[in-house]
């Protein structure tokens, strides 16, 4: 398990990618540095996020832990026993939780404003049948139809 706050020192001077300030990391953790890059986050999410990123990424989302709950398909209960217990999540709710992570990023990136980025996930919208984006990313392929959509939105394809 990887708590954020323990992470070693990042040796690199590049500054961290947003997913992971988003996750509530301040530094890649060293361990994970010496993977290839595209196996860093399948690493992270094998070993399970802390309850401090769900707290991280719900903040970031303005999200209640009670919708972050229901996204990662569990309990607020499940929740408050993790944190309580301090352990982490198991490898399905770790990739529910980078999922949304991701898409906000992605949000973050299109929008260029949190508040902007916030209140279009919780927006009904036309193209998603009326449905708001952050409804739709407890699915795989609910979070494909957001993404796919801020494609379009990012490369003036759907306003």
């Amino acid at each position: 398990m990887l708590f954020p706050d323990q992470v070693s020192q990042n040796s690199e001077t590049e500054p961290i990618p947003r997913i992971y300030q988003i996750l509530g990391f301040d530094r890649i953790p060293k361990n994970i540095l010496e993977l290839p890059q595209e196996l860093q986050i399948v690493s992270i999410i094998r070993q399970g996020f802390s309850i401090i990123s769900v707290i991280k990424v719900a903040e970031y989302c303005g999200i209640s832990e009670s919708q972050m709950a229901a996204l990662l398909a569990t309990s607020e209960r499940t929740i408050s026993r993790r944190k309580k217990d301090q352990k982490p999540l198991d490898l399905s709710e770790s990739d529910r939780l980078y999922r949304i992570a991701r898409i906000f990023a992605h949000t973050l990136d299109v929008f260029e404003n949190v508040e902007t980025a916030r209140d279009w996930l919780k927006k009904s919208n036309r193209a998603l049948a009326g449905k708001t984006p952050l409804e739709l990313l407890d699915t795989d392929a609910g979070t494909q139809q957001v993404d796919e959509l801020l494609n379009k939105i990012e490369y003036g394809v759907y306003s």
